[in-house]
């Protein structure tokens, strides 16, 4: 086999998981407080050597931390962030999940809870809303009920660099502080920030130049044959 089929083979594996990446994208565009992942080629030259010592590879891209449209809805659980900043939930064993979407229930403990029944989590630990009393969140955070009994402030955070963990949901890459650029909507939604029609076109293109690789590695091994029975006389 020729060293040529190497530089095409991780072209098309490149393409390939961008194509996954994006129709991931595609999938939730209608998941609440979903960012769209982005992605970008790079390419490592081993050598000097023109064949067979280039390669193309995915580089890191991350989500994109723009907003998503607001959504009313008038629910009293349902939160809507905006800005720079990602709820905090208990993710268990001590660790602790970004999450932005605010899709929320209070549980029989009267504490604000994800619908997998994750804790959210205030400046100062889990709130809990007396029975029969319903939370009223200011723009800043800030949780009170209708009764006026003030609860304390969600914690809100950022992060230089966070990584998917499916959905909604991230890790932080390192440590976070409390953010300072945010709005806290309370009965509405973000909704996810995918581009459907952006995306479709960038799907497209992606599943173009897997074509072109394909083709460029079917060439290599077509040449690779054809050497073979020329060497056989």
């Amino acid at each position: 086999m020729s060293r040529d089929i190497y530089p095409s083979l991780s072209g098309a594996t490149a393409s390939w998981r961008h194509i996954e990446v994006i129709a991931h994208n595609i999938a939730n565009v209608s998941t609440t407080g979903f960012k769209s992942q982005k992605v970008g080629y790079e390419q490592i030259q081993r050598s000097a050597m023109p064949l067979g010592n280039s390669y193309v590879r995915l580089a890191p891209g991350g989500p994109d931390l723009s907003d998503g449209s607001i959504i009313q809805d008038g629910v009293d659980t349902h939160l809507a962030l905006q800005g720079k900043g990602f709820f905090v939930v208990d993710g268990g064993n001590g660790r602790e999940v970004l999450m932005r979407g605010g899709d929320l229930l209070i549980n029989p403990e009267g504490q604000l809870v994800t619908r997998s029944g994750q804790v959210v989590q205030g400046e100062a630990g889990p709130f809990e809303i007396p029975e029969g009393e319903r939370p009223v969140i200011d723009l800043d955070g800030t949780v009170r009920t209708d009764r006026g009994n003030e609860l304390g402030k969600l914690r809100i955070v950022q992060a230089k660099q966070v990584e998917s963990l499916g959905t909604d949901r991230y890790r932080a890459l390192g440590e976070t502080e409390v953010a300072t650029e945010y709005s806290v909507h309370q009965g509405a939604l973000e909704s996810s920030n995918v581009n459907p029609m952006l995306d479709m076109v960038q799907l497209m293109e992606a599943a173009h130049h897997f074509e072109i690789y394909h083709k460029a590695m079917l060439t290599s091994d077509e040449l690779d044959k054809t050497m073979y029975s020329a060497a056989r006389g």
